[in-house]
């Protein structure tokens, strides 16, 4: 899947206007996100970075890929190296299922759980991916 778009940098503008769309300090919002993706969602190559849970990938697919597949399905921990090495985990968790695997990572530069993304009427990672 390729997940890379035309993506631009957050602009202070931008998070100012998000920060009091939602009622929260400017401040309080730069904040997460710097400590959440060091200032910046995406990789150099536009992909959004992500962070591959394991033990989220786990329960959602019932513990079935544990034994074979301990890198991408297992307990808490072994998040590995971020940035693209990410993407590798969620490639062979996504040969596994697709969905679980979606869902299992966290997106972007506010880091938003993929199972999240689900809501009814909002973005799903699956739909940022194009063949």
């Amino acid at each position: 899947m390729n997940f890379a778009g035309a993506v631009r940098p957050l602009h202070s503008d931008g998070l100012t206007a998000a920060a009091r769309h939602d009622g929260v300090d400017p401040a309080a919002l730069w904040t997460v996100v710097v400590v959440e993706t060091s200032g910046c969602g995406f990789l150099s190559d536009r992909r959004p970075c992500i962070l591959f849970e394991r033990h989220i990938f786990s329960t959602r697919t019932g513990r079935r890929f544990d034994a074979a597949h301990p890198g991408i399905s297992g307990s808490a921990g072994g998040y590995g190296q971020p940035g693209a090495h990410q993407y590798e985990r969620l490639e062979e968790a996504i040969a596994c299922d697709q969905r679980a695997a979606l869902e299992s990572a966290s997106w972007g530069l506010g880091q938003i759980w993929g199972s999240m993304l689900g809501w009814p009427g909002s973005a799903t990672p699956k739909r940022w991916c194009r063949r």
